[in-house]
């Protein structure tokens, strides 16, 4: 059997990351997988997967556009199964599935009671859920990242119980920890180094951040903060805006290998308003750093234990994260370990 995981594109996010974890894993038990991209086959997956895994790229300038090109696609290669894990390309997968009688996995990214996008954005997402109500249910199954998004899921959806299925984000330890081998520390030396990695966006909470940053080196002089990802929108061009050199902030843009930053970094901090699941902080998390985190998702409080491994705190507080980064220094002897994925239900699902 062959399984076609679908991505809008070959930019790399999170979702993606997730994506080429679920292929590995597959892969490993003789599952054939095949990347099929939307877009124009250019992105910084080709370098990270290309040597791994066949990619086919569709053309096409949107998602949406390329139902009819997906279709033929999978007349052409029939008897296999897709997976999607974002919405817009779910959609477009279900409906193509239907033509060809092809089924289809669907991990969902975000809560769907999630309320923070805007604008033009914003309508975008009210229109993903409207067609979700209608074209979920004829997923094979949908993948919840937690018990509580699959309670949601079905709630917000009104969907079969039995087709939703919770299964935590996986975490290919050895590859992130292989990943910063033999790599030279990127940073200064004779600094505090906190680390954030994400696209900077508003549900990314980078704005409270900067602001908690700021308190942190009144206490601590010799800290610095770096952020690797994506600052290209104008929300995100405003918030770099706002810093100065004497803030002693960087933000270094995307980066195809971010793990010799965490494999480094004093403390690493997820200050997000809303996350699905954050493997960003599971994958910081390989390198026994100590990590402060937003109380943004229930599963954080199951990966920090306060004092031991990190400390968490309310989304939005900014004193509150100012505090925990603080006192995460102090932090040493941290052991981690990552038990909450159930990788046999995961490859129960593609059989």
């Amino acid at each position: 059997m062959t399984c076609y995981f679908l991505l809008p594109n070959l930019s790399a996010g999170g979702a993606e990351r997730v994506s080429i974890t679920f292929a590995r894993l597959l892969k490993r038990q003789g599952v054939s997988v095949v990347f099929v991209d939307f877009g124009n086959g250019r992105g910084e997956m080709t370098r990270w997967i290309g040597e791994e895994f066949q990619i086919v790229s569709l053309g096409c300038k949107r998602a949406m556009a390329g139902i009819s090109r997906l279709t033929a696609f999978i007349k052409a290669h029939p008897g296999g199964i897709m997976f999607s894990s974002r919405e817009h390309v779910s959609i477009a997968g279900i409906i193509a599935g239907q033509r060809t009688k092809t089924p289809i996995i669907v991990r969902v990214p975000n809560m769907p009671s999630n309320v923070l996008h805007r604008g033009l954005a914003g309508m975008k997402w009210k229109v993903i859920k409207l067609v979700n109500r209608l074209l979920l249910r004829k997923a094979r199954y949908i993948i919840g990242q937690s018990e509580a998004m699959r309670d949601e899921l079905i709630s917000f959806y009104h969907l079969p119980p039995e087709k939703v299925i919770a299964i935590n984000n996986p975490v290919d330890k050895e590859f992130v920890v292989s990943s910063a081998d033999g790599a030279v520390n990127p940073y200064e030396p004779g600094h505090v180094h906190f680390l954030t990695v994400c696209n900077v966006a508003y549900s990314k909470g980078i704005d409270i951040l900067l602001e908690a940053f700021a308190i942190v080196r009144k206490n601590i002089p010799q800290a610095r903060l770096t952020i690797l990802g994506r600052h290209n929108t104008d929300y995100a061009r405003n918030i770099v805006a706002r810093v100065r050199p004497e803030d002693e902030v960087q933000f270094l843009g995307f980066k195809d290998n971010p793990y010799p930053y965490m494999r480094y970094c004093d403390v690493f901090v997820l200050p997000s308003r809303m996350e699905g699941f954050p493997n960003v902080l599971l994958e910081a998390m390989c390198f026994d750093r100590p990590a402060v985190a937003t109380t943004c998702v229930p599963v954080i409080r199951q990966l920090i234990t306060p004092g031991q491994n990190g400390f968490h705190c309310e989304v939005g507080d900014v004193n509150a994260l100012a505090e925990c980064m603080t006192k995460a220094v102090s932090l040493h002897d941290i052991n981690n370990h990552y038990g909450l994925f159930d990788q046999q239900r995961l490859l129960s699902l593609f059989q």
